[in-house]
């Protein structure tokens, strides 16, 4: 899936949802929401020791979404990097049904990967393209989306290259 295409995607589910502006609730969402509108969706939070070195995993076929303990209360919390790991999960189970997850050494485009696709999911989700304004200081831009100041640096910058259909 090309940019366009994952942007779409993401301003769907805020549409469909009614979610406009700010920050996306992103584990009421994955905890409360996708529970009551995608059947057998089920949602476990681990400790480290059974993930690893996994922040999270998702079972797109089985409609499973697994975070790790420590991320679950650090989205809960607002951390940034914690929040993009939920909806980059998120962007897992509901961009690569029917596809095989596993690490290729075939060479493929960045927008042919399920890892770039999922952080393109993440980003487009919680810091809506249309909505955000490049000319805010970084850190604003940042508290007010609930990222990581490296997730908004590199929305602005997508913004300001106005890849719109890439």
């Amino acid at each position: 899936m090309k940019r366009y295409q994952i942007r779409e995607v993401a301003l769907d589910i805020r549409s469909k949802f009614g979610i406009f502006g700010g920050r996306f609730p992103i584990i009421d969402f994955i905890e409360f929401v996708l529970p009551k509108v995608m059947t057998n969706f089920e949602f476990s939070v681990e400790d480290g020791e059974s993930l690893g070195d996994n922040h999270g995993l998702t079972y797109p076929d089985d409609r499973i979404i697994i975070l790790r303990e420590d991320v679950y209360h650090g989205a809960i919390a607002g951390n940034g990097r914690d929040r993009m790991t939920a909806a980059h999960e998120l962007g897992h189970l509901l961009l690569h049904k029917n596809i095989p997850l596993a690490k290729s050494d075939n060479k493929i485009q960045a927008f042919e990967s399920s890892e770039w696709q999922a952080n393109c999911f993440a980003g487009e989700l919680l810091i809506p393209f249309e909505q955000l304004n490049v000319d805010g200081d970084l850190q604003d831009i940042a508290n007010f989306y609930g990222v990581s100041l490296e997730a908004a640096r590199y929305q602005v910058a997508i913004k300001r290259k106005n890849i719109v259909r890439s």
